[in-house]
């Protein structure tokens, strides 16, 4: 009957569901993008296409709520988030620019990857004040409250705040609240990179709690940390402040990436204000002797919050100074250069460089058992963090290359932090539960077919931060929309993605 006819049976998997229950034996069938039976011992004889999955593992393709994905129309295979099994990727912008208008940059996206977007606070701060340390005028504000309803009707699925960087540091908590409830419609969000995710890391958790409960919005936090030599182990009350406040009736989740190091600009060692303005404005106040004495001694506390305190816990990424030190560490330029390797050096050196124009690098900064705490919490997903990489071009953090199958790999099968069902259904449905994602993240009849198929005795990340570009293995095959995007290993050029839209009902 053509009822009973399918595009694809993927049989003899051990299914992980999504939902935390136990693997099973079974069979999957699929017509057009969607998933049609979940069964054991599937009839083939009407399937088009017949996967063998024997020894394998099918899972929900993984939804990955935090990476910079701006640019995917020039990476339209990004072949570093595929091979980790991802098939959703939410572009939740903190310090990038939003496309504008949104809705036809979606309407003409071709892709291999479904992906999600934001309305991004930033971009509008750029767009709409510059980088003036100031609060807006009311028309200003009125005008990046228009810029968040433009990107919410066109498909926003909520609000971003990248508070740590200029120049969204620069806005007071009420202009925050205010652009958020601009964005306030059915199933939005609140996407919050904190203000600070060190020594003041529980302030910032309440600042974005607070956006919650004033708004209404659902909160989720991007890249949940706490970083700095003297904030390690600060976990454990930054979880109980997230639970107190899901206790009270908030909506409040956040993602985290297993590793011990972050990646971002060479700003976030700085005081907002020095950074403010333009780079002449900068120059004359690191030549100002008083100036610069007093943005040397809070630059001295901040790079205890930041980093683990040592001329190596800075490695360049892109170094505007001096190219031949991307890859390279702060200890390592500071000894080309003949400079002590001292705190002072050290400050003075980052003043010099980002005189020069700053740099991308990667931040030594989190402990293990912070990490391990956020990873097992009820209310965490997994994510990357990462970029889209060209294979060999510059000095990516690792994350970019090897997040989820770190996760499968290290924290599941080596240390066992997590089962393998707990830790699928944290790269699954919990980010599609949170999110408002409708109709993924399980494997499900009547579910969009995105699925990964991967061997979980095998699936590992190789990228380090000596050798970042090097793709994980494991992934066999992996669907988005019922198309295979990877086959036997091999990644097919296909892009069968969609630009997802906020759902406006729950479903």
């Amino acid at each position: 009957m053509a009822a009973d006819r399918y595009d694809l049976v993927i049989r003899g998997a051990t299914i992980i569901d999504g939902t935390g229950a136990a693997g099973f034996r079974g069979d999957v069938a699929i017509r057009d993008d969607r998933i049609v039976k979940v069964a054991q011992d599937l009839a083939t004889s009407a399937a088009r296409k017949v996967i063998d999955a024997s020894g394998l593992t099918l899972a929900p393709g993984f939804i990955e709520p935090h990476a910079h994905i701006t640019d995917i129309a020039s990476y339209p295979v990004p072949e570093n988030f595929l091979r980790q099994g991802i098939t959703t990727i939410v572009n939740s912008l903190h310090s990038l620019d939003q496309p504008y208008p949104l809705g036809p940059f979606l309407d003409g996206l071709k892709v291999a990857p479904n992906t999600v977007w934001t309305a991004g606070h930033s971009w509008q701060r750029k767009r709409i004040i510059g980088l003036d340390n100031r609060p807006p005028t009311p028309a200003e504000l009125a005008r990046m409250a228009q810029l968040t309803s433009e990107a919410m009707d066109d498909g926003a699925i909520g609000y971003a705040t990248g508070l740590e960087y200029i120049p969204a540091n620069f806005a007071a908590p009420d202009e925050v609240i205010a652009l958020a409830g601009a964005s306030r419609r059915p199933n939005a969000i609140y996407f919050s990179h904190l203000r600070d995710e060190g020594s003041a890391l529980l302030a910032a958790v309440d600042e974005a709690i607070n956006v919650g409960r004033k708004t209404g919005l659902p909160v989720h936090i991007n890249h949940l940390k706490s970083t700095g030599i003297a904030n390690q182990g600060a976990g454990g009350a930054v979880l109980a402040a997230i639970d107190a406040a899901n206790d009270t009736g908030l909506q409040v989740s956040f993602d985290v990436y297993p590793y011990e190091a972050y990646s971002t600009y060479s700003t976030v060692l700085f005081p907002s204000w020095v950074l403010a303005g333009s780079p002449a404005d900068y120059a004359r106040r690191i030549d100002d002797p008083a100036t610069r004495a007093r943005l040397k001694q809070e630059m001295a506390g901040i790079y205890q919050a930041q980093t683990l305190g040592t001329p190596d816990s800075v490695q360049f990424r892109e170094i505007a100074g001096d190219a031949r030190f991307a890859g390279k560490t702060l200890r390592d330029w500071l000894r080309a250069h003949n400079r002590p390797e001292t705190a002072d050096g050290m400050i003075d050196a980052l003043i010099e460089l980002q005189r020069d124009g700053g740099f991308t690098g990667i931040f030594m900064a989190m402990a293990d058992r912070d990490i391990t705490a956020f990873i097992r919490h009820p209310r965490a997903s997994i994510s990357s963090d990462g970029d889209l990489i060209a294979f060999g071009k510059g000095y990516p953090h690792p994350r970019s290359y090897g997040a989820f199958p770190r996760i499968l790999g290290h924290y599941v099968r080596e240390r066992q932090v997590l089962t393998l069902e707990a830790a699928v259904l944290k790269m699954t449905s919990r980010p599609a539960q949170d999110l408002h994602i409708a109709d993924r993240g399980m494997v499900k009849p009547g579910y969009f077919a995105d699925i990964v198929i991967f061997d979980a005795n095998r699936v590992t990340d190789h990228a380090t931060f000596a050798d970042p570009h090097r793709y994980s293995e494991g992934i066999a095959y992996l669907l988005v929309n019922g198309v295979l995007v990877i086959e036997s290993g091999a990644v097919t050029g296909a892009r069968p993605g969609r630009a997802l839209r906020r759902v406006a009902t729950n479903q």
